[in-house]
């Protein structure tokens, strides 16, 4: 209910934050561009791209592909993320635990792309969005470990990215605060991808975190 609280605050942005953001987009861009032709991001937009846009929006655009191709967001988020992370070169937070808080990012761009028509969302909107992401997942990194109890620090990365994408829609405190829940519900797994042998999948958890944030 208190991140609920955080994502509905009005609080404005200072400049140093928006030009942070920007800058954490960039970065995130640049990352997906150098992973664009790898196994699993390559398989992962091969997905996206076979669903239709859904209704009630635009759709978005998934790295790699013509822009003019768009996608459902939560696919979108899912292609991108896993271009995002593949390579693990964008932002770390360390503290508590693991984060790339970068990872934030794909799900609440997508719905934006989806809904900046019919919903009247600018680059303001987006930015403030992907700040209350950021603001709550590195809270939540620095005040409980996950891995100590084997589960995968991607379970703090649904209810940032669900609280974002209600900061970016205007949501009201209960219906983020159902979002937070479901979101973590359906994301909270274990780190066994991340041990030994690293698997494919390494990228595609927190992928599938922003797929579920969007759907939450």
């Amino acid at each position: 209910w208190q991140l609920a609280a955080v994502a509905t605050d009005p609080v404005e942005l200072d400049d140093d934050v928006v030009d942070m953001v920007v800058n954490r987009v960039i970065d995130n861009a640049a990352v997906a561009a150098a992973s664009i032709a790898r196994k699993p991001v390559v398989s992962a937009r091969s997905q996206a791209l076979s669903h239709p846009v859904s209704i009630g929006g635009d759709g978005a655009t998934v790295f790699g592909a013509d822009a003019a191709r768009r996608t459902s967001p939560e696919w979108a988020a899912w292609a991108n993320g896993v271009a995002v992370r593949e390579l693990d070169f964008h932002d770390t937070f360390l503290a508590a635990d693991y984060s790339h808080p970068g990872d934030n990012i794909p799900p609440i761009v997508a719905v934006a792309q989806h809904l900046a028509a019919t919903r009247g969302l600018g680059g303001r909107d987006v930015v403030r969005a992907i700040a209350t992401g950021y603001e709550i997942q590195i809270d939540l990194v620095k005040a409980i470990s996950l891995h100590e109890h084997k589960i995968d620090h991607v379970a703090h990365l649904g209810p940032s990215a669900a609280a974002g994408i209600g900061t970016l829609l205007g949501l009201d405190q209960e219906t983020i605060f159902q979002a937070i829940g479901q979101a973590l519900h359906t994301t909270t797994a274990t780190r066994q991808s991340r041990k030994g042998e690293i698997s494919t999948w390494k990228a595609h958890a927190p992928a599938f975190a922003g797929k579920m944030a969007v759907e939450a």
